[in-house]
Formats: structure tokens, sequence, C-alpha cells
């Protein structure tokens, strides 16, 4: 609200109406005045938040909130605050907290989970006796309250504990003080992701002098944790002589130290001390594997990113590779044999080679078989090699039906292999439902989903244990068992999206741009440097690159680590050529009909003075809610006796960038390949946005104008038409590019787009995407993986 308005209820609506159409994550709604909520909630199609009530006044705030909570299905956040103030002791927040639940629940009939209490907590900056003790108040408060009214969840403005300190000591305090808050039972926190550091990241010592504050352990808790981040006061020993980290370390610890800490060079010395070369089996178990273990575990733990993961797989093979010379007359050293493969169709495998470099380097034997592999040659490389497991990979919801159906080949075959499935495209109830391949009858072998690499190193761990193995597929066949959704729901049509009916409200009087001609062009000269230079950064760093964090940890690791390995990469392509950009794009007179956009022949139009003969028709998915939007609707209908124009793109930068990986991981270079692989698909995209941009331009529209629409996502979301696309545009021909049976794009860095003129156009979602069920695997994606 702002005090010098008085139309706060009509501004919420509007807001609130907007967001609700872009927004997928729920909306909370902050309001001192009743009237204004209930505005909102009227606005909002799914759950909201409601902030707040409290007991300040009595029952007053409660009363008039709680009843527009309940008419609308929001949940509420409670503040521990009655008439005595605000709650400072476990024991006070508590009891203001069960007032509020016995009125909410008891009363009003909302469930417990509906109600988000905030304990409160307050600064420890002034030293104030009467706060010094707020910060363990609030964490017992809350395990308090979670324990003592079930059910109800728990929020907390974390950064207020810090407020008045320095920029660094809040990031390590706040950082701390929610670790202990979520070890309490913490549902969610309202914090400045800028002023929080990872806890991992946060050393001993200043741990210990958080926690001193926190729990208020000593009278000078409060100085010696100010006086430590003064200006200078944790770099006083920058300049002091690096100590070796290993000094006192036994050989062992030494090698498990630098894998851990992705130090390869020297590991083969190191090794040798160890003993390796009369105990290699000895050293294999108990030294290298547990190492990898640890990075695993604190890759689970978000303590490490993927490309140190990486580093330390490299460190790892050099390890292995020493140790596998004293291992050629050793029997029984492998731990298993595993074949991989990414299924039929689909041409996706950054993924699957992270398995195989996971699972290698810890002792198993990976037959990989690489991408697109029909389920028969993958069934019988296991039967040659006597493979332990199989492991399949997918990125499509399309191209993962080909999982299921090498179940039900090997349980005609009689065979009890198990079966490991990960990728985008599922989840772990495909993974179950994959399980059954009669009705009720299970695959005896199991089928496990594996979210992560390092989850599929612990199944392959347990399954090669044989009590743990039988308990694992035992436990694995009851969750299956008692999934409701999977015997309730399965097979019904829940099909949404496909609305035909009523038009969205998307003008239809917007100027129809003049191509510069009709018909297809190929480019293949595309500026290198022009398509660098419009790189998504931060797609790149997060997504591609596995960036996690903020703060100075994450800026650290994008100065020292990933802008230096960009230049160098960039200037590689540059030098050598593995990025090629080039594309295929064409302008075509195109209508629609309800949701149908129909392309036709541009030679015909061109040469019979505007000869409408069809040629493709595109089918787009509306909205049954919101808008009703469908991207038809952007172009001139039938009806109209207008000729709209319509622009198609396929862009690619070569299959160069897949050989590199390729060679990169047949190579052990596990980290460089990754990047590599990263800075290929984010070029692929920024070639699609030059692209992108040359379009705009010709048609004479604005650089804001329009959007491109990429095929797999929820305006557009059927691959199957990029054959149509194939059809209209010469990929094939010019490029060199082909389809797999699941419609992707070959070479894998490569994307197609529709690009629409009109003014209005925005992306949005179809609610229920195409082909999905409630509980079924993710929608598809597009070639690259990202939204254009």
């Amino acid at each position: 609200a702002l005090t010098e308005r008085a139309d706060e209820a009509e501004q919420m609506a509007k807001i609130v109406k907007m967001l609700s159409m872009s927004v997928e994550s729920p909306l909370v709604v902050d309001s001192t005045e009743a009237s204004v909520i209930e505005k909102a909630l009227e606005h909002i199609p799914g759950r909201a938040i409601v902030n707040s009530i409290n007991m300040e006044n009595g029952r007053k705030r409660i009363d008039a909130v709680v009843p527009l909570c309940k008419k609308h299905g929001a949940a509420v956040v409670a503040l521990t605050i009655d008439e005595i103030g605000m709650a400072k002791t476990r024991e006070r927040k508590l009891e203001v907290a069960r007032k509020i639940h016995d009125i909410v629940v008891g009363e009003y009939g909302l469930v417990p989970a509906d109600l988000i209490f905030d304990a409160l907590t307050f600064t420890l900056a002034t030293g104030d006796a009467e706060w010094i003790d707020s910060a363990k108040e609030t964490i017992e408060g809350i395990r308090l309250i979670k324990r003592e009214l079930p059910g109800v969840l728990a929020i907390l403005g974390v950064s207020n504990v810090s407020f008045g300190l320095a920029p660094e000591a809040r990031a390590v305090l706040n950082s701390v003080f929610l670790h202990h808050c979520v070890q309490a039972g913490l549902d969610a926190a309202i914090v400045n992701p800028a002023h929080v550091t990872p806890y991992a990241e946060i050393s001993a010592e200043e741990r210990e002098l958080a926690d001193d504050l926190v729990f208020n352990k000593r009278p000078d808790a409060l100085q010696r944790f100010i006086e430590h981040f003064d200006v200078g006061g944790r770099k006083a020993d920058a300049g002091a002589e690096k100590e070796d980290p290993t000094a006192g370390l036994t050989p062992e610890q030494k090698v498990h130290w630098m894998i851990v800490h992705r130090k390869k060079e020297g590991i083969e010395a190191a090794l040798d001390a160890a003993q390796v070369r009369e105990h290699p089996v000895r050293v294999l178990n108990e030294v290298l594997l547990p190492a990898m273990k640890e990075v695993g575990d604190k890759f689970g733990a978000g303590e490490l990113i993927l490309p140190f993961v990486l580093q330390s797989a490299e460190a790892m093979k050099k390890a292995v590779r020493h140790l596998e010379q004293f291992l050629e007359r050793t029997e029984g050293y492998t731990k298993g044999k595993v074949v991989l493969a990414t299924v039929y169709g689909d041409v996706h495998d950054i993924g699957k080679s992270l398995v195989n470099t996971i699972l290698s380097n810890n002792g198993y034997t990976v037959f990989d078989l690489g991408k697109q592999v029909p389920v028969n040659t993958i069934i019988d490389k296991a039967i040659e090699v006597s493979a332990d497991a199989i492991g399949l990979s997918a990125l499509l919801v399309s191209t993962s039906k080909q999982m299921p159906l090498c179940v039900q080949e090997l349980d005609k075959r009689g065979l009890k292999v198990p079966v490991l499935i990960g990728g985008a495209a599922i989840n772990r109830r495909f993974g179950r439902r994959a399980l059954f391949v009669e009705g009720e009858r299970p695959y005896d072998a199991g089928v496990f989903y594996c979210k992560d690499a390092f989850e599929g190193l612990e199944t392959m761990d347990t399954l090669q244990d044989g009590d743990r193995r039988l308990k694992l597929v035992s436990r694995n066949l009851d969750e299956a068992r008692t999934d409701v959704f999977l015997h309730t729901k399965v097979g019904k049509d829940t099909r949404s999206g496909d609305a035909g009916g009523e038009r969205s409200a998307i003008s239809a009087d917007n100027p129809i741009p003049a191509p510069p001609f009709f018909g297809t062009r190929v480019l293949r000269d595309i500026p290198l440097g022009e398509v660098l230079d419009l790189l998504d950064l931060d797609e790149l760093y997060r997504l591609q690159w596995g960036g996690r964090g903020s703060g100075e940890a994450y800026n650290a690791t994008v100065r020292d680590v990933f802008e230096p390995t960009l230049a160098r990469l960039k200037a590689e392509a540059l030098r050598g050529g593995w990025l090629e950009p080039r594309a295929v794009y064409g302008y075509f007179p195109v209508q629609t009909q309800g949701n149908a956009l129909i392309f036709y022949d541009p030679a015909a139009y061109r040469s019979d003075g505007g000869s409408l003969r069809e040629i493709a028709r595109f089918q787009f998915p509306r909205q049954e809610d919101r808008e009703r939007l469908c991207l038809a609707d952007y172009f001139r209908s039938v009806d109209s006796g207008e000729v709209d124009v319509a622009a198609l793109q396929v862009v690619t930068v070569g299959d160069s960038a897949t050989r590199r990986f390729d060679s990169l991981q047949a190579s052990d270079q596990y980290t460089e390949a990754y990047f590599s692989h990263g800075v290929a698909v984010e070029a692929a995209e920024a070639t699609a946005e030059w692209m992108h941009r040359r379009i705009r331009r010709e048609l004479g529209v604005p650089p804001s104008a329009g959007k491109r629409y990429s095929w797999g996502y929820g305006a557009c979301p059927d691959l199957d038409d990029h054959a149509q696309v194939f059809k209209l545009l010469p990929a094939e021909s010019a490029l060199g590019m082909q389809l797999t049976s699941a419609f992707q794009l070959v070479p894998e860095q490569s994307t197609a787009a529709i690009i629409v003129h009109h003014p209005a156009a925005k992306y949005y979602a179809v609610r229920g995407e195409v082909g999905a069920a409630p509980g079924s695997p993710a929608p598809v994606r597009g070639a690259s993986e990202q939204v254009a």
C-alpha cells in the first residue's frame, strides 16, 4: 500500500491478476485491510498465502482474515504476537501459537497445514541483555511449535537476526542461524540470497563464533564475532606462507585428501607411498572408493558444484589407471558390470556420460553403448557381458517409453537383470509404473529410478550386496504397490490444453509486416564472435555448469573458475572452429482456423497473385482457463480475408561440438567435456537469438515486439511438428541435419522455432501439458533444453 494512494484494493486486484497469468508459484498477499486481501484472493486461480494474522488486538484480525482464507483455500502466516506483545521466550511463542491454532483450526476448520507460524526473531547486534537469548529462544520456539502442534508449518525472517552487523558478518550469522532453525523444523525462510553464505563453505572457526553468539555461550561472543569481521580481520594471515594441508597425514589419508580436493598431480607417488603396488585391492576399496563417496556426499549436500565433482573424477581416473597395472593378475576386483545407454530416438547423453564417469571411477566395469540405442541391442549386450545391471537414460517423455519396453522384453526373455533409469523426462513414479510388466505383476529383478549419478552409484552398491539387495527390491516393490496414484488413475484420460470454443481476446488489428521475401534462405557464415557475444551467462553458469548459491562464494566461483574457462573456450572456438553457427529460415503466408495455423505455398503465393495452396498445418493447444491463449490467435484468421506472415528458423552449431565432447570424454577430460558441452548448448541458443534479431530487422518490427517459440514447451508442445518444419525448411539438405525417431534434432546443439511478430505475443503455460497426466513425467522439452 502507498499512503498517497487511496485505491489499494483496485491496484491489488490488477497486479494479482497480472501475476497470476504468468507466475506459477503461489502468491503471498500482504495488506492491513481485509477487504484488500479479499480482492486479491478473488483474482488468484490457485492457492495463495495471506500475510498475516496475530492476536495483538485479540481475535479481531483473525476473525476478519481467516474466513477469507477458508473461502478461497488460502494458507495464512500467523505471527506469535498477542495483547501482551511479541513473544520472546519459547514458552510464550508456543502459548500464542496454541491460542491461534485453537481458533483457526478448532473453530474455523482450517487444516493445520494451512497455518504457517512465524515465531519471530530479533537482532543480536545490540548486545542488549533483553535480546541476547532471542535467537536461541526462536530456535527452540520453532521446535516446540512443530512438536506440540502437529501438521503446522514454520516460517522466519531469518536475516533479522543480523540486522546492524557488517555484510560479511551478516552472511555468516544468517547462514548459521538458518541451519539451526532448519534442524529445529523450519519449513520456509525469508532471506536475501546475497546475504547468506552456504553453510558448508563457512570455516569451523566462523561457525564456532556464530554458534557462541546464537546460543549465548559466552559473555564476549558478540565482541569476538564483530572483531573477527573487522576490515582486514579475515585477511591478517593472507601473507603468511601456506602450509602443506597434507602434512601429518598418513599416506592413505593423503590420497583420500587429493581425491576430495581435486589434486591429480603427483597422485601416483602418493599411491605408491600408500602401498598400492603391494595391496591394490585394499587401496581401491579402503582409500579411493571412500574418497569418491565423500565427493558424492558433498555434492548431494550442495557443498560442491558439478565441475568440481568432475575434477575429483579426473583425479580418481588417474589414480585408478595407475592402480590397474597392479590388478592385472588379481581376479574379482571389479565391483560389477553395467550396460549403459541413452534410449532409441534420444540424442542427449550428457547425463548418461556423467553416470559412466562416476560408476567407472568407483570400481565398476561400464559398457557405454552411446545414444539412440535400440532395446534389442541393449539386451543383447547385457547377455554378452553377463551384466549385473542395465542403466537407461532419456531426456523426453516420448523417448522414455523405451524404458518400460526394455523391462517388458527382459521379462519375456526370462532375464533377471536390474534396470536403473534416469533423466529429465522421468521421476520416481514413472519408475514404479515401469516395474509392472503385466497388470500387477512386477519385474522380479526390479526397476530403480535414480535422480542423479550418485544415487545410481548407491543403488548399484546396494544391488551388489546380497542382503541389502533383497531389502531394496522388496522396499521398491512395496512402495510401488502402495502408490495410490498408480493403482487408481493410470490409464485415465487426463489430457488438457486442447480446448476448443471461445477464442482469446488477442486483438487482430496489428499491422502485418511485409517480409523481404517469401520462401527460404540458408545462412552458412553467421559470425561466431557475434553469437558468442549473445551468450546468456546466467543460464550458462547456473544451468549448464551447475553454479550454486549466491553472494561472495558464488561470485568467487564465477571470477576464479567460470570466467577464465569461458574466455579460453571462446578463444579456442574462434581459432579452431569447433562451433559453426548456421541456419535456415523462411517467411510463409499463413492464416488460422480455430487452433490451427495454416502455412501456404510461398511459390504459388508469389507467382499466382496471392494464391493460397495449403502445404502444412500446425495444431496448437489452447488454455482452458485464464486468457484462453493459443499461438494461432496471434495471426489473422481465414475469416478475416487477410493473409498474415510467419517465420520459421532452424539453427545449429554443427556436430563438431559433439565430436569434441566425445573425444574429451574418451580421454578422461571430464571437466573440459562438461564445460564444452555447456558452451555448445548455450551457443545454439545464442545463434537462435542472433537469427531472431535478424528476422525482426527484416520484418521491420521493434526489438521488443513478438516472441520466438521452440517446440517442446506449453505453447507448442508436440515435437512431432519438427517433421513439418523440416519439410518447410531445407535443414537436411542445406545443413546436414536429421530428426530422430522421437523427432529430436541432430546435431544435439540445435533448435527450431516459429517467430510470432504480434506485439502482444508472450510466453505462457498451458495447464496440464498435452499428453501428461498428473504425476506423470515432466513435459517434453526442446532440443536444447532451453526456453526460447
